[in-house]
């Protein structure tokens, strides 16, 4: 049987389409949920610092205080830090913290200039904030919207073309990168949309999977992460698609010729 130009065409775009269509089958289907190895859990505190011209003059620096858990800071507490995307400090602490002091220490870091109250940690974890106002009042709110971090966002933008985990080193350094975050840094990556449907942590897992590492993600929780078996398929669908696509402009160039 002599097969002819347009029915090569049409089984080879026919492929191309099945490919891209199992991808999206397969990740939609993904029942399998892979368990890794568990951290140490940490919740974040949040706060607000609304009158920064007060706060932060004269050469002061916000600390946190805080204990009541499975460790604590000695007084006066360690540095803050801050995300510059949402304009909001915060640390992140045992999740059994119990209280919290948000701290203005002086600028030669050898005392205190104000302090908020001795503050409830318990239940304001990861949503809420603790509006710190004027030399140390506030009030723990939740009306928190969260962008994607910026330490997340900058980490996502390592991983987020072909080119920056092509290999075995880069695979394995965007998992240690990954284990280096905390709890609440690796929960936002898990569920980021990083592009051609997948999650961060379904990327990470396929990275694993290609390239054979040992090393386990330390997530909380791995939901829709591409299992082993399931990551073996889409390398094979995506060799199908990829080979299609590519035939294509051969066909093409001979009909013209």
């Amino acid at each position: 049987m002599t097969l002819t130009l347009k029915k090569i065409t049409t089984a080879i775009v026919s492929l191309t389409m099945i490919g891209t269509v199992m991808i999206s089958v397969g990740i939609a289907s993904n029942d399998d949920i892979r368990t890794e190895a568990a951290t140490t859990e940490t919740s974040r505190l949040w706060a607000k610092i609304v009158n920064k011209d007060q706060w932060d003059s004269a050469g002061a620096s916000t600390y946190i205080h805080y204990w009541g858990g499975s460790s604590s800071t000695s007084w006066y507490g360690v540095p803050i830090k801050w995300d510059a995307t949402n304009d909001f400090v915060y640390f992140d602490v045992p999740s059994n913290t119990t209280s919290v002091i948000f701290v203005r220490v002086n600028d030669t870091k050898t005392g205190v200039w104000n302090q908020t109250a001795d503050l409830v940690a318990t239940g304001h974890f990861d949503t809420w904030y603790f509006n710190l106002t004027g030399y140390g009042g506030g009030e723990w709110k939740n009306d928190i919207t969260i962008q994607t971090t910026k330490i997340v966002s900058d980490y996502a933008n390592t991983i987020d073309t072909s080119g920056e985990a092509c290999n075995a080193p880069a695979a394995q350094a965007a998992v240690n990168a990954y284990n280096a975050m905390s709890t609440y840094e690796q929960n936002q990556f898990d569920t980021l949309n990083v592009g051609g449907g997948f999650t961060g942590l379904q990327r990470l897992n396929f990275l694993k999977s290609f390239y054979s590492i040992s090393t386990p993600l330390n997530a909380s929780e791995n939901i829709g992460s591409v299992t082993p078996k399931e990551s073996g398929l889409l390398i094979i669908i995506a060799m199908i698609t990829a080979a299609g696509l590519g035939l294509l402009p051969f066909i093409v160039k001979r009909k013209i010729a």
